[in-house]
């Protein structure tokens, strides 16, 4: 009987070990998403958010806004890039060539309307907000952090 309670015993270490590895990796792995979502929030989604609110853009096209405004976006975007969702990193080159185009048309380039390509870079930024406003409520669940309510957006028109 001594050498199967061995067997026994050295089975239920092994198992034991095997198990605590696994769980180790399990909450390792976890811990690192949860770091990866809370960088994402505090270095894009959520100062996206803050510029969108102080600068009233749910009530205000982002052409009535100055060219500091537009810029500030492409900055975080671009500074940023890496920690955004794909969706919205894919509107990336969308959004700046609407911005290059916009500061061509307010420098009177004859070749660049003014106001059909003020009208774009609302509609690219329009398309962007709602890509990132659906990743942040994604994140914010995931992060388990209270959802705001987001503002609704102006549409061009109304």
């Amino acid at each position: 009987m001594t050498f199967n309670s061995e067997i026994i015993a050295s089975t239920i270490t092994t198992l034991g070990a095997f198990i605590l590895v696994y769980l180790s990796v399990i909450k390792d792995d976890h811990v690192s998403k949860s770091k990866i979502i809370r960088e994402q929030l505090e270095k894009f989604y959520i100062p996206f958010y803050k510029i969108y609110c102080r600068g009233f853009l749910s009530q205000l096209t982002l052409s009535d806004m100055e060219l500091e405004t537009w810029s500030c976006i492409l900055d975080l975007m671009s500074d940023n890039l890496h920690l955004m969702e794909p969706a919205s990193q894919a509107m990336y080159s969308n959004y700046y060539l609407a911005y290059l185009n916009a500061l061509e048309a307010r420098d009177g380039n004859p070749m660049f309307p003014l106001e059909s390509t003020m009208q774009k870079l609302n509609e690219t930024f329009d398309a962007l907000c709602t890509s990132v406003f659906t990743e942040y409520i994604t994140l914010l669940r995931k992060a388990k952090l209270p959802v705001p309510i987001l503002p609704r957006q102006k549409h061009n028109g109304a």
